[in-house]
């Protein structure tokens, strides 16, 4: 190929930008309506379409055939190509990285920014990649420039580390932040690319680029682009593996699932099975943690969690999100990290065996002490009837949304709480996982709340909290049988994704 891919394909009009939705539409709206900043911040990891929304806002300016309030730059027109072939005077990209100093700063910004636009009906764009690597001096110099602009002149700063950036800097500049691109729209962008360079390719092996991408494009488009200058015109998995490092998501899932049903010898024998076949254990440990930690995710926010993997194993983790406890989750999570610091051993996959020998004892040594304690808690039931119960049935709702200002998270978990008991001015407040527990138990939080009981009650309490292990109908009789939970829960959190 005589152009890589990333640069060949690179967007020329807004809908070509893969993701940001929110950002395009708003810079398509300033363009249209001629309601313009004089400067302009895109915050985000690289990758994601910084420097392509501004050069493509830049050319979108200063086309001459760009319809009256549309945004689409014409890309045929001459400022369109002399944009597009980088030789255009009206605008100027600087690489902050390599020009740190004040006297660059003077010399390309300040000193061209008072030069009108050749373009008398367009704008002079100073992009300026990596801004965070100004020195403070340069900084200095070009806040003068940015509280007094010249006229038609736009200022364009894109970032990585946003915390390097002065914050009078950042006050004068209306900031977009820039997400991670999700796996499926990196997937329907090189379905695209493959379908223009006519190579046949797999959507597994598409899949697997995208998530070694880690939500970057270019990283995508490049490593798609070395796929396909081996290929021939059609990219096998024995091809892709080449470039690509294997992934072993099948046998994560397994693994994951042996562990779930408590299966330690299926679980030794999957690792040990990995490890004849030659497959890079540290890869393997990598992808196991990201995968239990979608788990984890889904578990806690639900529905709303996007989950990054293709439909087979997103399928998979929504069925150990369900059946895979909270706390069981959060404690295989921790006992794998804490021996992944093992550095030194003979035997490579030790570490990893150890972690899943550690979490299965911890399961048993738990059911050992739960049988024990719910034989004496299991007939504790909520009495209904009392004036303190009653009164605190009627306002649960102000429980839940006096913490909201706190913590989303904070108010699903009070909302699925209720109280156990009240003894002698102590109230008890029943729980369903050990991990609701640990964030309602900190100081601040058990401050606020305290407040709203006193309030509700009439009178001063204090609170504690217990894993209920009759959960279930308790909560069940405190709400009611007819209240559905997901509603409840939907309300809590506003319809947004933490």
């Amino acid at each position: 190929m005589s152009e890589v891919i990333y640069r060949k394909y690179r967007p020329k009009v807004f809908k070509e930008i893969v993701g940001q939705k929110p950002i395009k539409i708003t810079l398509e709206n300033e363009i249209a309506s001629g309601n313009l900043a004089h400067a302009y911040l895109f915050v985000g990891p690289r990758g994601t379409g910084k420097t392509s929304l501004a050069r493509l806002f830049a050319r979108s300016l200063n086309c001459t055939n760009r319809k009256d309030k549309e945004s689409e730059p014409c890309n045929n027109c001459e400022n369109c190509n002399l944009i597009l072939a980088g030789r255009s005077m009206d605008i100027i990209e600087i690489d902050a990285a390599s020009h740190t100093g004040v006297d660059n700063v003077r010399d390309n910004i300040i000193a061209n920014s008072q030069i009108p636009p050749f373009n008398s009906n367009g704008y002079k764009v100073f992009i300026v990649d990596e801004v965070h690597m100004l020195s403070k001096s340069a900084f200095n110099a070009l806040l003068k420039t940015l509280e007094e602009p010249p006229k038609r002149v736009i200022f364009i700063l894109a970032t990585t580390e946003i915390h390097k950036v002065p914050e009078t800097i950042i006050s004068r500049c209306q900031r977009f932040d820039l997400k991670k691109i999700p796996i499926k729209d990196i997937v329907k962008r090189m379905t695209e690319i493959a379908e223009w360079e006519k190579v046949q390719i797999s959507e597994k092996i598409l899949s697997e680029i995208a998530r070694r991408s880690e939500g970057c494009l270019r990283d995508a488009e490049s490593l798609l682009g070395q796929v396909i200058s081996i290929s021939g015109g059609k990219v096998t998995d024995e091809l892709a593996s080449l470039v690509l490092p294997n992934s072993n998501w099948q046998a994560i899932d397994e693994l994951t699932g042996a562990l779930r049903l408590k299966n330690l010898s299926t679980a030794l024998n999957q690792i040990n099975k990995l490890v004849d076949e030659g497959a890079d254990l540290n890869i393997f440990i990598s992808d196991f943690v990201d995968y239990i930690r979608q788990i984890m995710l889904y578990k806690i926010i639900g529905p709303s969690f996007v989950i990054d993997f293709d439909d087979n194993l997103t399928d998979s983790i929504k069925k150990h999100a369900q059946d895979f406890a909270l706390e069981d989750i959060s404690k295989l999570l921790n006992i794998v990290l804490d021996k992944l610091s093992i550095k030194e051993t003979m035997i490579d996959q030790l570490p990893l065996e150890l972690a899943c020998v550690e979490f299965l004892l911890a399961q048993e040594e738990t059911k050992d002490f739960s049988s024990d304690v719910v034989e004496e808690k299991s007939k504790k039931k909520i009495n209904l009837n009392t004036e303190d119960i009653k009164n605190l049935q009627t306002n649960w709702h102000k429980v839940v949304a006096n913490a909201k200002p706190l913590n989303h998270s904070l108010s699903a978990m009070l909302q699925t709480s209720h109280p156990l008991s009240i003894e002698q001015n102590l109230l008890i407040i029943g729980l369903e996982y050990d991990f609701h527990r640990e964030q309602l138990d900190k100081p601040e939080v058990k401050e606020n709340l305290i407040a709203t009981f006193n309030e509700i009650l009439d009178r001063k309490i204090s609170i504690s909290f217990e894993i209920d292990p009759n959960y279930k109908q308790n909560h069940q009789n405190f709400k009611g049988k007819s209240e559905n939970g997901i509603e409840e829960v939907l309300d809590t959190f506003g319809g947004e994704m933490l």
